[in-house]
């Protein structure tokens, strides 16, 4: 039952990805996708920031605590309230650079609403509410599936009506989860006050390995020249189908919901197998039968297809292992593993281009990651250290905040929202009981 659930979400992720990014691309100009591209990429960075400072937080609290319930309601408020302010602020800059405030209204709303779906998502995953949350996916797309393509037979599928399609799939989709916003600001600010130390190393940890994705391609481009750039850059976005099915998964596999023992491990490289074969033979066919002209990046790929499938198994194993590492390891082990990671990416693909030419890019990469996916190998007995380092440190900043509340009778009664949090999270889930 739950691999059809799986698959219920997998699907559910396609067909959104089909509606809000390929729907686009075929039909849009140059110059229109380019404007829905540059929204899209700003709504991936604000999500981002949502995963660092909310999503994979509440992740790690769920992993130490060992339930789902762990502050429901602070988690609900500060994904409210990111969204709201993220929406805002692309809606303002969008204005201010275009001019057109149907674009600003359009992009605005796409990425608040879906930075809230994407986080509500997030829990209902986490909650193992898998197949709801494909469902969900699936009809929201479809609803806004339906209204793209009248408008692309009626000439009216325009860069701000793509936008508004998009916001349509997540808004859909939200409201079929039946999970309110939740606008409370003092929740929200008790969020951010009150997981100052999660919050910082995973901002920390994302940071540094932006610094590796964005810059390996420059890298390489530096020292082999634009050949070697286009092909990995390229070859980065074949991988696609593999992190989209991880990127669902985060929730459980950072939470510990998803163990990270050698039978995960291999599940997870046998689905790396099957896609990277899947993409090498399509490249193989696509490049041999000259079907896109013989002058296309998908064409100078062909002859590295195996290569491309094998970037795909060990990336897929490599970022797996990193996912669990990111719920379990403390702050320097966590930081100091991503640093090595960084270095022997960034080194190895580029010391492999160096030694070898630029077509030898593509391995290098593959070689890389699974030589990176080493690093994040964690014994039990370290793992559970870093958890009761953790959990101890939350209950000596609880012990201090109890101590001086003693001392002080007005911080008593200030902090009775924080001490109310469990009977929150119990009015919220009496709201919404299939979440329990």
């Amino acid at each position: 039952m739950k691999n059809t659930a799986y698959l219920w979400m997998i699907a559910g992720q396609v067909a959104t990805t089909a509606v809000v990014q390929v729907l686009p691309m075929l039909t849009l100009t140059v110059a229109g996708y380019a404007r829905f591209a540059i929204v899209y990429l700003a709504f991936a960075g604000f999500l981002a920031l949502q995963y660092a400072t909310i999503c994979d937080v509440w992740a790690r609290l769920l992993r130490r605590a060992g339930g789902t319930t762990v502050q429901l309601r602070d988690y609900q408020a500060s994904l409210t309230g990111l969204a709201s302010l993220s929406g805002l602020g692309l809606g303002l800059v969008a204005l201010v650079i275009s001019g057109d405030p149907l674009l600003a209204l359009a992009g605005g709303l796409a990425t608040a609403i879906s930075m809230y779906r994407s986080g509500i998502a997030y829990r209902l995953i986490a909650e193992d509410r898998i197949r709801f949350a494909g469902v969900t996916d699936l009809l929201g797309a479809g609803i806004a599936g339906l209204v793209s393509l009248a408008l692309i037979a009626t000439g009216q599928f325009t860069t701000v009506t793509a936008l508004f399609c998009w916001a349509l799939a997540s808004l859909g989709a939200s409201v079929l989860a039946r999970i309110a916003p939740v606008v409370d600001p003092r929740a929200a600010v008790r969020w951010f006050s009150g997981n100052r130390g999660d919050i910082a190393l995973l901002s920390a940890e994302a940071a540094i390995k932006t610094v590796e994705t964005v810059g390996t391609p420059y890298l390489v481009g530096g020292v082999g020249g634009a050949l070697p750039l286009a092909l990995h850059r390229a070859a980065s976005s074949l991988t696609y189908p593999v992190r989209v099915v991880l990127e669902m998964l985060r929730a459980r596999i950072i939470s510990g919901a998803i163990g990270g023992g050698l039978r995960a491990v291999g599940a997870i490289g046998v689905i790396g197998v099957l896609a990277g074969s899947g993409v090498a033979v399509g490249l193989v066919v696509l490049g041999s039968w000259g079907i896109l002209g013989g002058d296309t990046i998908v064409d100078a790929l062909a002859p590295h297809a195996v290569a491309v499938g094998a970037w795909i198994v060990t990336m897929a194993i490599s970022s797996f292992v990193q996912f669990v590492g990111r719920g379990r390891l403390s702050g320097r082990r966590l930081i100091g593993r991503r640093l090595a990671n960084t270095a022997v990416v960034l080194g190895v693909t580029a010391g492999g281009v160096i030694l070898f030419g630029a077509e030898a890019v593509i391995w290098s990469a593959a070689v890389a990651e699974m030589l990176a996916a080493l690093l994040w190998i964690t014994r039990q007995d370290e793992a559970a250290a870093d958890t009761r380092r953790e959990t101890s440190t939350d209950d000596d900043a609880d012990h201090a905040d109890a101590g001086e509340q003693s001392l002080d009778p007005e911080s008593i009664v200030a902090e009775r929202p924080r001490k109310l949090e469990r009977e929150d999270d119990q009015e919220l889930l009496a709201a919404d009981p299939q979440s329990v």
